[in-house]
């Protein structure tokens, strides 16, 4: 009974690896941008702050610059609950709403500040975080997307510190591989792509279908199921990119992702069942991966148990493990697949040579994964730099 409860899991795994494999594979293609137009659309920029006064001045320098005419765009920074000078420093550029009370975190500050000024019939409301570098030609890229008839947009997701620690260094190869990988390949196979909770644009309509944003701990995931639900798929820009930030110590990568475990959780208790219902009943494999990827582990952590079954199959030689050729070679494929995506992005050579750290994100889900199941799990600040250390990659 046991032999087959393990080899069951082992199938499992294999068969979670073996498609994650495929539908890499959508997103080797570059997407085609939609055609330029006038820039038309009006816009809505919100931008959540909790004591951001360190880096927010970089992004309001930066909106100010954008390439897109300053009548279509409205500027509000929301000094969520702030002890700073976060509200003093946006209000000498931006407009500013000041929230003092309430639950922490971003889904309840957006919702709040929302209510308070709703978004007009054709308005596009853009979410950026307080530490995002936004380029220049942003808006216009997305009011074309949005003139195509795409009402959910989400832009490529960099990282400005990718030097400042061999955490963030794997922060990064993570996020440039599954980028292309994951992201890119769900808007090539028509699917939608993940919310990042930044760098993500809305029209109205497409949120009044979902019903607002949430309050849980990951109010990007939660409004994303619900977005799936009402069939209004996120579209991956991946030609136009804003930076962000990354942990670069241990303390804020597993205080960081220990939040986004707990909400992932919390989501995927709430919505799993309803978009594998609607799969199950109409077909739907768009549906059933977006309830996936509320449950699976990271791509990561899969390829490190993959690599922990070659060994324990090599050296046991127990009937209980499928034969070590068959882990080694997938193993092998799970490791060395990001390698050609993160290459035809143009990751310079000398991230390359640092793959193998990837294996220290993995390896910190195990007691990411117990933290995150404690009870009282609540909303994490993370800390933020002042130093800016944008590596530019090439735009796809």
């Amino acid at each position: 009974m046991l032999r087959l409860v393990a080899r069951g899991a082992q199938a499992g795994l294999l068969g979670l690896a073996a498609y994650n494999g495929a539908i890499a594979l959508w997103g080797w293609r570059n997407r085609r941008p939609a055609l330029v137009r006038p820039p038309e659309t009006r816009f809505r920029v919100v931008i959540p702050a909790h004591n951001e006064g360190a880096v927010i001045d970089r992004i309001l320098t930066d909106l100010a610059a954008v390439a897109y005419p300053r009548d279509r765009l409205d500027v509000c920074v929301i000094a969520d609950r702030c002890t700073d000078g976060t509200a003093d420093i946006a209000r000498a550029r931006w407009r500013v709403a000041e929230r003092n009370d309430g639950k922490p975190g971003k889904g309840p500050a957006l919702s709040w500040y929302l209510n308070q000024e709703p978004l007009g019939n054709h308005e596009v409301l853009v979410v950026f975080d307080a530490d995002n570098r936004v380029p220049e030609e942003l808006f216009a890229r997305f009011s074309d997307e949005i003139a195509a008839g795409h009402d959910v947009l989400q832009a490529y997701l960099d990282v400005s510190n990718p030097d400042a620690s061999p955490l963030a260094t794997a922060s990064a190869l993570s996020y440039w591989a599954g980028n292309r990988m994951v992201q890119l390949a769900r808007t090539n196979l028509g699917w939608s792509a993940d919310l990042g909770g930044t760098g993500m644009a809305f029209t109205r309509d497409a949120l009044e279908a979902a019903g607002g944003f949430g309050t849980s701990l990951t109010e990007d995931q939660e409004l994303g199921a619900r977005l799936a639900l009402a069939n209004r798929p996120v579209v991956w820009l991946h030609d136009v990119r804003i930076y962000d930030e990354k942990p670069s110590t241990v303390k804020a990568t597993v205080g960081q992702r220990s939040r986004w475990m707990a909400g992932k959780r919390a989501v995927a208790t709430v919505y799993l069942g309803p978009l594998w219902a609607t799969a199950l009943r109409t077909g739907s494999l768009r549906l059933f991966d977006q309830g996936l990827r509320l449950v699976q582990p990271g791509r990561s952590f899969v390829a490190l148990v993959s690599g922990v079954a070659t060994i324990g199959s090599a050296v046991t030689r127990s009937p209980a493990f499928f034969p070590w050729p068959i882990w080694a070679a997938a193993t092998g494929a799970q490791f060395l697949l990001p390698i050609p995506f993160l290459a035809r992005d143009g990751v310079p050579p000398r991230y390359l040579a640092r793959y193998p750290l990837l294996a220290l994100v993995a390896s910190l889900w195990v007691p990411i994964r117990v933290i995150s199941s404690r009870t009282g799990v609540d909303w994490y600040h993370t800390p933020h730099g002042s130093d800016d250390q944008v590596s530019r990659l090439p735009s796809a």
